[in-house]
């Protein structure tokens, strides 16, 4: 049966688990938050006489490689590997599907029991035990407060780990879901020492000159509005992509720009799947969920920021689906 943690149970709990091995894993695609969790909850533990190991997601994007630890970062285990853990503590990820580890899929088949931390508003608490805030701004807001609650040391290397995941989730402290709390975070986070500048010369300014040209480019010829105005969007076409030579993992802050934008409510970005599209969303009004938007379509995530994957086989389907919904949230709001 599954159990729902409060953060002093969870800090109760975490602690009882210095005997064995902890196996931490992220969400696939990582984002800066994942990989902020996935980094500091390992440095958290190893430091404060745990053994952990993490599983390293695949299209990491480049600017936050050289922010990866030196150690403790493993692949997918085999079975045998998977014999030497005890628990497996799974970090922003919303769903069940969206753990970067094949093998959790079919988590029913092994007797690893598995932690959930989480802050999406749709987790259905699909763990065994599940510790899931959705009023905190990243994961690493929770691991800030655990550690705090569990009374480990939380050193600079993992302090600007734990930053990393707060700034890129609340867009340097930008977006809405920034909290008086979220601030304190901050400030206790400098005060543990971590590296700020270098946090945010990573995240905000280390663009690659073809990224910007791309960026340029798709502003240019790819951008396009709908619903009067109040919807603002582009597709990352594959054909775009190749000319300036970008990985679709670099992308990420690509829909960041389109919400600058003055004027539109709800900005979007289409791009290629394998096997369809992959639609990232935000809203700059709260009376507007693209969070409802997104579980429409099969997808989830927060109110202000959410996405889907739709199984077509065109673009022109996909921007159809997209619009409809999109026209949906507007007018249920409207009325």
């Amino acid at each position: 049966m599954s159990k729902i943690f409060t953060l002093s149970e969870c800090a109760d709990f975490l602690n009882q688990q210095r005997e064995g091995r902890i196996l931490l894993a992220a969400h696939i695609r990582p984002d800066g938050d994942a990989l902020g969790s996935l980094c500091g909850m390992l440095l958290l533990l190893n430091e404060n006489a745990f053994s952990a190991d993490a599983i390293l997601p695949d299209s990491i994007p480049d600017y936050y490689r050289p922010m990866l630890p030196e150690t403790g970062l493993t692949g997918e285990p085999s079975a045998q590997e998977l014999s030497r853990y005890s628990l497996m503590i799974v970090m922003d990820s919303a769903r069940k599907d969206r753990v970067a580890a094949e093998f959790f899929a079919n988590a029913e088949t092994n007797s690893l029991p598995v932690l959930n931390i989480d802050h999406h508003p749709d987790n259905p608490a699909y763990a065994d035990y599940n510790l899931v805030l959705p009023d905190a701004a990243s994961d690493t807001e929770i691991l800030t407060m655990l550690a705090q609650a569990a009374t480990w040391n939380i050193s600079p290397a993992a302090a600007e780990h734990l930053m990393t995941g707060l700034v890129t989730d609340t867009g340097g402290f930008r977006f809405t879901n920034t909290t008086a709390r979220t601030m304190r975070t901050a400030a206790m986070l400098r005060e543990a020492g971590c590296n700020y500048e270098k946090i945010m010369t990573a995240c905000f300014f280390s663009k690659a000159e073809n990224l910007a040209r791309f960026e340029a480019e798709l502003l240019f010829r790819y951008m396009k509005k709908a619903l009067d105005g109040k919807m603002i969007y582009a597709y990352l076409a594959p054909e775009l992509l190749e000319k300036y030579d970008i990985d679709l993992r670099n992308t990420e802050q690509v829909i960041e720009i389109l919400r600058a934008i003055d004027g539109p409510l709800i900005a979007a970005t289409i791009r290629n799947e394998q096997d369809g599209f992959k639609c990232s969303l935000r809203s700059k009004d709260r009376r507007y969920s693209v969070g409802r938007i997104a579980r429409a379509i099969g997808g989830g995530g927060h109110e202000m920021a959410a996405g889907c994957t739709m199984r077509l086989s065109s673009f022109e389907e996909a921007e159809k689906i997209l619009l409809k919904e999109v026209e949906n949230e507007l007018n249920e709001k409207q009325t």
